[in-house]
């Protein structure tokens, strides 16, 4: 297959991905577009080591961090442990939403970065446990673990904000 198979197959849910990362559209169109670029590049060095679509969520990751870290280092590092209000919805995009999406972007929104990555590849995007690890080149363990307590976390969000459904997050 190739890399513009690859665009074809994949780039709905890079693009979807980042969106969910960097909450701009426009940006997310500009990251899953150098996301490609990179992938074109470095088609030669894909060695069939995991799933194409892994390999390439991989790229997305460390293009997406890039741009937080080329944005503003000093605000990167320290939304690690805060949460930033520079990304939230305008008003107009929040109208909408409807009630439980607003609930579930909001309470994802509240978790530190490495929770929402773990939550939105395991459980939104679908990847495995290795395969979560190698995108974000973490150990399987700590993928399991980060999950059940951002999911814990989450939880938590989403009933402070007064939803019961548990189903949303099994």
């Amino acid at each position: 297959m190739s890399s513009e198979a690859w665009f074809d197959e994949y780039y709905d849910a890079v693009y979807s991905y980042i969106l969910m990362l960097v909450r701009d559209p426009h940006t997310a169109e500009d990251l899953s577009q150098d996301t490609f670029m990179k992938v074109i590049r470095n088609e030669h060095q894909f060695k069939g080591d995991s799933l194409v679509k892994t390999w390439i969520f991989r790229i997305a990751y460390t293009t997406t961090m890039s741009y937080f870290r080329k944005k503003n280092p000093i605000t990167y590092y320290f939304d690690l442990y805060t949460h930033s209000t520079k990304h939230e919805r305008s008003s107009e995009e929040i109208a909408l939403l409807n009630s439980q999406q607003k609930q579930f972007y909001e309470a994802l929104s509240q978790l530190k970065p490495s929770y929402q990555q773990v939550i939105i590849l395991r459980k939104i995007q679908g990847f495995s446990t290795k395969e979560t690890s190698t995108i974000l080149k973490w150990s399987e363990g700590k993928v399991k673990m980060s999950l059940s307590r951002a999911l814990a976390a989450f939880k938590e969000g989403l009933e402070k904000g007064g939803f019961t459904n548990e189903t949303l997050i099994r």
